[in-house]
């Protein structure tokens, strides 16, 4: 995912299907699908909605390294492997953020590294 920043900040927001008022860990199935999903945008956007299909996404290595007690927001690190279809597989480390609305309808997923 080569483009002339090599920092990317993206953002997206899922409403909650449980009514848990807890912030999803860094771990959880929530969390790691909306990572997922912002990958793919992102290589929509730099290579076309038709070449990003030829990629799937998988996240390793997942660490949690820091949580904030007032808030319960969650700042975690991990590996997104990226396999193209006809070809191998890249690495590439990210940083991402977990954390709710005040009104704990939705959740925010913020990640930091995409090239």
């Amino acid at each position: 995912m080569n483009h002339q920043n090599s920092f990317f900040v993206l953002m997206c927001a899922v409403v909650l299907s449980a009514c848990s008022q807890s912030v999803p860990k860094c771990g959880d199935e929530q969390a790691t699908t909306l990572v997922k999903q912002i990958a793919d945008r992102e290589m929509g956007s730099q290579l076309g909605a038709e070449a990003a299909k030829m990629f799937s996404y998988n996240i390793e290595a997942i660490r949690t390294t820091s949580t904030n007690e007032k808030t319960g927001a969650h700042e975690c690190a991990a590996e997104l492997k990226i396999k193209a279809k006809n070809a191998g597989t890249n690495s590439i480390p990210i940083t991402y953020t977990v954390e709710k609305t005040d009104d704990s309808a939705q959740i925010y997923v913020n990640v930091f590294g995409l090239k």
